[in-house]
């Protein structure tokens, strides 16, 4: 039965996907959504900061530039 398991590689980081980056901005999107209704601005401030850091790790990426966490 041990045959049929196969080990990991050890890797070195999680790799980080355009899709994985755009479902990370749809959930604050929806985040955003939630502390305007909520008239949350101090939330507001910390998504919008997430928001654009995300949107420079995807800047990032759709140039070429492989990214792990």
């Amino acid at each position: 039965m041990n045959q049929y398991h196969k080990q990991k590689a050890p890797s070195e980081g999680v790799r980080i996907t355009l899709s994985g980056l755009k479902e990370q901005l749809y959930t604050l999107n929806m985040q955003m959504l939630l502390a305007i209704q909520c008239r949350d601005e101090k939330t507001q401030e910390q998504i919008r900061k997430k928001m654009e850091e995300l949107q420079k790790q995807m800047d990032r990426l759709s140039m070429g530039e492989k990214l792990t966490s």
